[in-house]
């Protein structure tokens, strides 16, 4: 033990009392907090770079100096009588009362009340937006009468994870052998005042203090370091005997989950409440922390708070307020979505935890707080449709700039400084970025943009991964992504001059989008009528039913029987007509698997039958497998797809209110929300005894994407239209009214030759036969093929023979012609010339 101590003191610059060191590192395995939370912030000026969270009434994980960095797990109060008799822990109380203390700002306040009534503490959250420090505020108050604060103990407990670790996995070494574990934790004094400080040798440190001094019992103050589970302040007091009383102080605890504890002294005064301050600073020293964390304690804390509260309403003022329709849930989505907003190069994270995070350790040091560049387009997005632009333009240059990798491929995830996490391709997340760019104009970037998109257009349609990252193949929401990025890329690629690159992006982008349905739209299909889009198909045939293996422990399905939601990106992304006729073919396969309609709440959709991302039927935590439950962001999505179908905004009010039913009691849009028991196509899907269908699980609250969907759906209530990128819809027509036209025409062909369908719009190919619409020959010679068509516009048209290596035989004769009618649906029969 002393050749240890005496290492580590080589380690650390500032004095070492002289004391025992916590024994048994590593502790416990570190968990991370509950995902469900009740509160999050940061300082809305980019001086204070840490970013708080909260759950269960206290404050959960912190992130410093960068969104993806867990420095702390939770910080809490432990409470006991003066006599011992009865102890009582913050977190485990029922009653937490959580509430904004302004309503354009992210200063909370959180009240808890002692299930047995016997005490209360109020505490306000905030950061100083000068320095990296979060500020509590706390009063305790009893309630018992004739009680006064003396006749209590009340405790300080910290768990800090250093740089996302806890590390307390390996054998405990309670011999004076070092661990393997990575973080420390030890008491300093400075500044007149005593600290606990966490750390990992050079690198962040932490360092918690209070305003109010610590307890001192025969001369030794009440403050202690140790392992999680072994000898930590909780264990000390409601551990082994349960006495109730702290009878450790170690002055260290080395390489280990270590937690913190200090014992506050409330002095000799016999009122029923004390108010006081407790502050978290952190710093690339413990010098540095330290220093920081006095700093902001001994500044006006009044003034301090103020001024953070009139940055964030000043962010408020200058966001769109769509016609009076935004509400206070607007404006606390929008100022969560600038707060995972990274201020050291403008990533955006997809949510302030880790899913399931009491039942998940630090291996997993990713959690959602890490980058998708399809999360961060939707909800950068949002921040434009906000007002917001300087966010979302700080967020296309960190996507061109830190995430894209040299070959214009972005990787499934990454940290926020650009380190891969997951390196999966999901060709939505290459295709994204671009429109983003396109949204903002952002022709400066062409020369990284044109990478992006030749790498979409070269490797697409196909996905290793599509939107859930869980299957290879066609997928109609990816393609989706691809050809919007692509009519994107080439209207930038215009305005930069490169018209040559503008014409190949087209042509490629009118191949796909007139085949899109050829490819995920079955016609023999189980469900309903037999005629949907599928989620993904292995090759280019939804017909043939090939057998894919699902993930999440879900097993063996033939691909047409698994459905979600992805379709309706055609729509949403300006690709197709809301009223296109494969699209409107699957809305009644899509509700009767998906849709639950909860009562005195609102429509609710799964991600797709046979999901198996979420709680088990027991209400255990996922864990490698279990249940998905309803996602709320599809119901943002389907109230903006109804706007679009009917151009009337208030169809979406119903959508809203829904969304709003979904949310925490301040305002906060989980990713998923406890469904109705049922059977989804032989799926059992249960919930447990003791949870409210509609009320958020234990995935991840808020989410990132949810938020900005609730942005994007009163945007769109606003303006009566979805926010279907114009370039893309102007090209294929999705704002017109449509009529279904089907193309008959007999034709025979030589093995290996298809017929195709061309014409004199973007909608029939430009007269590109590698882009043209491929007829079905499934009652040869006789070839066909139904297409939705904006009315009354004359359209002229000729098939054409094409073989597997782009050998084609054009029709002779005249080019055929036609008018579409102003309603009802027409035919159109031809003999191959």
């Amino acid at each position: 033990m002393f050749v240890f101590v005496n290492f580590l003191s080589v380690l650390f610059q500032p004095s070492l009392a002289l004391a025992d060191n916590a024994p048994c590192a590593p502790g416990v395995a570190s968990i991370w907090a509950p995902a469900a939370k009740d509160f999050l912030g940061t300082s809305a000026s980019e001086k204070s770079n840490v970013y708080f969270t909260g759950a269960e009434g206290i404050l959960t994980e912190v992130f410093y100096p960068t969104l993806d960095r867990v420095q702390n797990v939770d910080l809490q109060f432990l409470v006991t009588d003066a006599a011992k008799t009865w102890g009582d822990e913050e977190r485990t109380q029922k009653q937490h009362d959580i509430s904004l203390v302004n309503k354009r700002s992210l200063d909370w306040q959180s009240i808890t009340t002692d299930d047995d009534r016997r005490w209360k503490i109020t505490k306000k959250i905030f950061t100083d937006p000068n320095r990296p420090t979060v500020i509590q505020r706390v009063t305790f108050e009893t309630l018992e009468p004739g009680k006064t604060v003396k006749d209590y103990n009340l405790y300080l407990l910290g768990n800090p994870a250093i740089n996302n670790t806890g590390s307390g996995n390996g054998a405990l070494q309670c011999n004076g052998q070092p661990s393997n574990g990575a973080d420390n934790s030890r008491t300093l004094s400075a500044n007149n005042r005593t600290f606990l400080v966490a750390s990992e040798p050079n690198s962040t440190s932490s360092a918690l203090t209070a305003s109010l001094p610590w307890k001192t019992v025969d001369g030794n103050v009440m403050v202690s370091n140790g392992f999680v589970g072994q000898n930590d302040g909780f264990t000390d007091l409601f551990g082994g005997s349960n006495d109730k009383t702290m009878n450790w102080h170690y002055d260290g605890a080395y390489q280990g989950n270590v937690a913190q504890i200090g014992w506050l002294d409330f002095g000799n005064t016999n009122a029923a409440s004390i108010s006081f301050d407790v502050v978290l600073g952190f710093g690339n020293s413990e010098s540095a922390a330290m220093d920081v964390a006095n700093a902001t304690l001994t500044s006006d804390l009044a003034a301090l708070e103020n001024t953070y509260i009139q940055e964030w309403v000043g962010y408020n003022q200058g966001l769109n307020n769509q016609g009076g329709l935004a509400d206070d849930q607007y404006y606390l989505a929008a100022m969560t979505l600038q707060s995972i907003q990274d201020k050291s190069n403008g990533a955006m994270i997809a949510g302030l935890g880790t899913p399931w995070g009491e039942t998940n350790n630090d291996s997993n040091q990713g959690g959602y707080h890490l980058v998708w560049s399809r999360d961060l387009f939707k909800f950068a997005s949002s921040l434009i449709a906000a007002g917001d632009t300087t966010s979302a333009n700080k967020a296309v240059d960190y996507l061109f700039n830190v995430q894209m990798q040299s070959n214009g491929r972005f990787p499934q995830n990454s940290f926020v400084d650009g380190t891969i996490y997951w390196n999966g391709t999901q060709m939505d997340e290459t295709a994204m970025p671009i429109i983003l760019a396109w949204k903002l104009n952002r022709t400066d970037l062409w020369p990284k943009i044109k990478l992006a998109a030749e790498f979409l257009a070269k490797n697409g349609a196909y996905t290793q991964q599509e939107r859930w990252e869980e299957m290879s193949g066609y997928s109609p929401s990816t393609i989706a992504a691809e050809i919007a990025g692509l009519v994107a890329a080439a209207d930038l690629a215009n305005k930069a001059g490169d018209t040559g690159a503008a014409s190949f992006y087209l042509k490629k982008a009118d191949e796909w989008r007139n085949n899109v349905a050829n490819w995920t739209f079955t016609t023999t299909g189980f469900h309903g009528n037999g005629k949907y889009y599928i989620r993904i198909t292995e090759n280019q045939d939804p017909n043939d039913d090939v057998e894919l293996e699902f993930k999440n422990g879900t097993g063996k399905h033939g691909e047409r029987y698994i459905i979600d939601g992805g379709f309706l990106e055609l729509a949403r992304l300006g690709v197709m007509s809301p009223n296109d006729w494969t699209i409107l073919e699957t809305i009644p396969e899509y509700d009767a698997i998906l849709k639950q309609t909860l009562k005195d709440k609102g429509e609710a959709w799964f991600r797709y039958n046979y999901d198996g991302y979420g709680e088990n039927n027991d209400g255990q935590n996922f864990n490698g497998t279990g249940r998905g439950r309803l996602w709320p962001i599809f119901t943002a999505e389907r109230g903006i797809y109804e706007i679009a179908k009917s151009g009337n905004g208030s169809v979406g009010k119903s959508y809203l209110n829904a969304l709003k039913a979904f949310s925490s009691e301040v305002g906060f849009i989980p990713e998923q929300v406890w469904n109705q028991s049922t059977t989804i196509t032989g799926w059992e899907t249960t919930t447990p005894a003791g949870y409210t269908p509609g009320t958020a699980t234990r995935s991840m609250r808020p989410l990132s994407w949810a938020l900005g969907e609730y942005i994007n759906l009163i945007a769109a209530i606003n303006k009566g239209k979805s926010d279907a990128p114009a370039v893309v819809c102007q090209r294929y027509a999705c704002d017109q009214r449509q009529t279904d036209v089907t193309f008959n025409v007999n034709a025979t062909t030589k093995p290996g030759e298809n017929i195709y369908l061309v014409g004199n719009n973007a909608l029939l190919s430009n007269w590109e036969p590698s882009s043209g619409i491929k007829l079905s020959p499934t009652a040869y010679p006789n070839w066909n093929v139904k297409v939705s068509l904006p009315v009354s516009t004359t359209f002229e048209y000729k098939f054409v023979k094409r073989d597997g290596n782009g050998n084609t035989i054009w029709e002779q004769g005249q080019n055929h012609s036609f008018q579409t009618p102003g309603s009802g649906s027409i035919t159109r029969n031809d003999t191959f010339q």
